[in-house]
């Protein structure tokens, strides 16, 4: 074999003038030849293209899955969040397009009143997906127990935060803020 690469469904691999289509690829109306499965590109001293199907399809985030993610932006009652992707099964979980949410009624068991007072933007959040809407919108919460802030940065001056007692302390400029913490946050670095 002259070459050998990964693809994935609808790559471009080449031109009917250039390449014979072979197994795991199709060709277009104008003569493009794609990829129809996600694998190992081959192409043959013959100049024939296919793929064999090898690579793994990243798993998509589905409900109950537990991922982490960064507060980007809090409009309340609700904070917009960026999901980072995880290793899951032993497949990576993709991330969203756009950003996830978490209203506050979903942000612990007991009432919020405002989403900043229990998280706030740049911390980063262990949370689990509860609803994946018909639009594509991913619906967050840390009411469960062990999920919640895991790592927070000072409102005053974004040093990392320390767990404190019951409150979380700048070592930078002393501030003490409160948040919704996870059982995780002492060992998150």
């Amino acid at each position: 074999m002259a070459e050998e690469k990964r693809v994935l469904p609808g790559d471009f691999l080449g031109t009917e003038e250039e390449f014979a289509a072979g197994a795991g690829t199709y060709v277009d109306a104008k003569g493009g030849i794609y990829s129809a499965v996600a694998g190992k590109l081959q192409v043959s001293k013959d100049k024939a293209v296919s793929v064999s199907a090898s690579v793994t399809v990243p798993k998509q985030l589905a409900r109950g899955d537990v991922v982490y993610a960064r507060v980007e932006e809090i409009f309340e009652p609700v904070a917009l969040l960026q999901v980072a992707p995880i290793e899951s099964g032993g497949m990576r979980q993709s991330p969203t397009d756009g950003y996830s949410v978490i209203h506050a009624s979903r942000i612990k068991p007991a009432y919020v009143d405002m989403v900043h007072d229990e998280i706030r933007i740049g911390d980063i959040v262990k949370a689990v997906v509860e609803e994946i809407r018909a639009d594509g919108e991913i619906a967050l919460s840390t009411k469960a127990p062990g999920l919640g802030v895991i790592k927070a940065y000072c409102s005053r001056c974004r040093a990392a935060l320390a767990l404190k007692g019951n409150g979380l302390e700048c070592g930078r400029c002393g501030s003490v803020e409160q948040r919704h913490v996870s059982k995780e946050y002492a060992v998150a670095r």
